[in-house]
């Protein structure tokens, strides 16, 4: 039987489907339930909650925040989170226009090195969304200056490619503290591809409960590294295949094989810590 996936991306961001459009293929996929988690926004949720009211499957609010320690930067998942939380949605916004700032100097440096797509188009694309390179990758790709959206990333986006633009981000302390003062949990995302490995301790002080062991860019023996790794911690093991859509990046939705036991794992998980507040 298909696991859930905790790891998912609609159109509020970067992905290229719905949140309704998510609820009923993870339906058709028999999938228990999948995690909302977009790029700096919740905007979505509430669509992906209503179409999960007359679904089997269930929908955790979520969403995913960048955090940031010297020059590494990691993914903090946000799991159980009150969507609808006053502090969370203005702190959202704000970091969806430093989003929108770092798209428009992208695409000022690209030209700058000759390669011109209009910002107007990255705009079109979001189509009201969090912005992110993924929509800047997508117009690459269709320009002709790269093969795919993986491509444009290492080619021209990548932290390690000629174009890259840096983004202002919190400090994990911070950004845990985002998703805690909004009633919800904090979870390491995709540690192999931050290569944080070293960080879990600190960040664990932090309050982060669970390591993304499950994960669309993990083979086997990557997962089991983090599950040890998690044990070791007391952590929860979850995943997610970090699904944006077929042909964009990450895994195909359901394709994580995560562990079914995630999903009470992290609702007991936001019980402990706030139920008595």
């Amino acid at each position: 039987m298909p696991g859930p996936d905790l790891h998912v991306h609609s159109t509020a961001s970067d992905g290229a489907l719905t949140p309704s459009a998510l609820v009923t293929l993870a339906e058709r996929l028999g999938l228990p339930a999948i995690a909302l988690t977009d790029h700096d926004t919740v905007a979505g949720t509430g669509e992906a909650l209503q179409a999960a009211a007359s679904s089997p499957v269930t929908v955790i609010a979520g969403v995913e925040l960048s955090a940031g320690l010297g020059s590494r930067s990691v993914h903090i998942l946000g799991y159980h989170i009150d969507h609808t939380d006053p502090a969370l949605l203005s702190r959202l916004a704000e970091l969806r226009e430093v989003r929108l700032e770092r798209a428009r100097r992208i695409v000022e440096t690209l030209a700058d090195g000759g390669i011109t797509i209009a910002f107007d188009d990255v705009m079109d694309l979001a189509d009201g969304g969090a912005i992110g390179r993924a929509h800047i990758a997508q117009l690459l790709v269709a320009a002709g200056h790269a093969e795919s959206v993986p491509h444009a990333f290492a080619k021209l986006l990548g932290s390690s490619a000629p174009y890259y633009v840096p983004k202002p981000v919190a400090s994990p302390q911070k950004v845990i503290g985002w998703i805690e003062a909004a009633g919800g949990v904090a979870v390491l995302a995709h540690p192999a591809l931050s290569k944080a490995d070293d960080l879990v301790q600190g960040l664990v002080a932090a309050g982060v409960v669970g390591i993304e062991a499950y994960h669309g860019a993990h083979d086997a023996e990557t997962r089991s590294r983090y599950q040890r790794l998690a044990d070791a911690h007391g952590l929860i093991t979850t995943g997610g295949s970090d699904f944006h859509g077929a042909g964009h990046e990450g895994g195909d939705l359901g394709s994580a094989e995560v562990p079914p036991e995630a999903v009470a794992a992290l609702a007991a998980a936001k019980f402990e810590r706030h139920a008595y507040r």
